[in-house]
């Protein structure tokens, strides 16, 4: 009797034992499988292989800067330059995290339409900063005072060259969207983040487009025009398919934050509408990671820049 129960015993622990088994045979070959899509995953060829597999970590960030009428004000112009430290501070914080080996880091600065002064441009210049493993530590250290003390600079010769060409030539989000998010803002061996310092407003004359409801600007004038000044604004802007023309597709390569989102408006939800013309567009175009802040203290908008870019989901 005692030799039957122990041999059932046996039998059940072998046939317990078969069936773990199997099971974890099972998970190693899902394992392999993820794997060995990772591995035959395309390098693009102009890639290194370990920058590839890395590419999280590769910061390319671009700035776009609205050198429209908004600068006039002193205290634009201050918050301006003190977000830009702030970028730079994050971008330092970063790079000085990585081995040296893995440096791949990119910044640089842009405008739409170009400014006419060289100067300007001379500046922007300055400010393109590109980090790789042959980049000596002292150029990492510089990268932190260029964006302390240029961008005042900058804005005070975009001013003059105003006065010079009797007003200042706009803001053409739209059309940078349209013609250049692809080619200067994407790499494919990168993380791709665009920062734009706007208050939110677009308004080029050289793009002024309508198709029905939709648009290639907003100005508070035309904000004005629209009657959304009632809480139900939500529904009225759906109803109607208020918001900008898509610009282009396929964004979902590059993440965006917009800072400085400001109302110049009576109305009281102005600065929602704004954020929900801005998100509407970005969803469109296929954009998937977004933040759009209102104008703040710097030292406030220093942390949502710190968040936005160092802390990867």
């Amino acid at each position: 009797m005692m030799n039957i129960r122990k041999q059932v015993r046996i039998l059940i622990i072998f046939f317990l034992a078969t069936i773990v088994l199997s099971c974890l045979k099972d998970k190693n070959e899902d394992v392999t499988e993820v794997n060995l899509e990772q591995e035959t995953k395309e390098i693009p060829s102009n890639c290194l292989e370990y920058i590839f597999k890395n590419k999280k970590n590769n910061l390319n960030i671009s700035v776009l800067l609205d050198l429209s009428d908004r600068i006039e004000e002193v205290k634009t112009k201050k918050k301006d330059s003190a977000y830009l430290a702030s970028l730079s501070k994050s971008f330092v914080e970063h790079v000085k995290n990585k081995k040296l080996i893995l440096l791949e880091d990119r910044m640089q600065l842009f405008f739409n339409p170009e400014p006419s002064s060289e100067k300007i441009n001379e500046i922007a210049e300055k400010l393109k900063i590109d980090f790789t493993s042959y980049t000596a530590k002292t150029q990492i250290e510089k990268t932190t005072s260029l964006y302390i003390n240029e961008p005042s600079k900058l804005y005070n010769l975009a001013q003059k060259d105003a006065i010079i060409n009797k007003g200042y030539p706009g803001s053409n989000i739209w059309g940078f969207f349209k013609d250049n998010a692809h080619d200067y803002c994407i790499d494919e061996c990168h993380r791709n983040v665009l920062v734009i310092l706007t208050d939110g407003y677009m308004y080029y004359d050289k793009s002024v487009m309508n198709i029905k409801n939709r648009a290639s600007y907003l100005t508070p004038k035309s904000l004005a025009k629209l009657k959304l000044n009632t809480g139900d604004w939500k529904n009225k802007m759906n109803n109607k398919d208020l918001g900008f023309i898509p610009a282009t597709e396929g964004l979902e390569d590059l993440e965006v934050l917009v800072i400085g989102i400001t109302s110049h408006n009576k109305n009281p939800y102005a600065q929602d509408i704004i954020k929900a013309y801005w998100s509407k567009w970005f969803d469109e175009m296929g954009v998937e990671k977004y933040k759009i802040k209102n104008a703040d203290i710097p030292s406030s908008i220093e942390k949502v820049i710190s968040d936005f870019l160092l802390k990867q989901d």
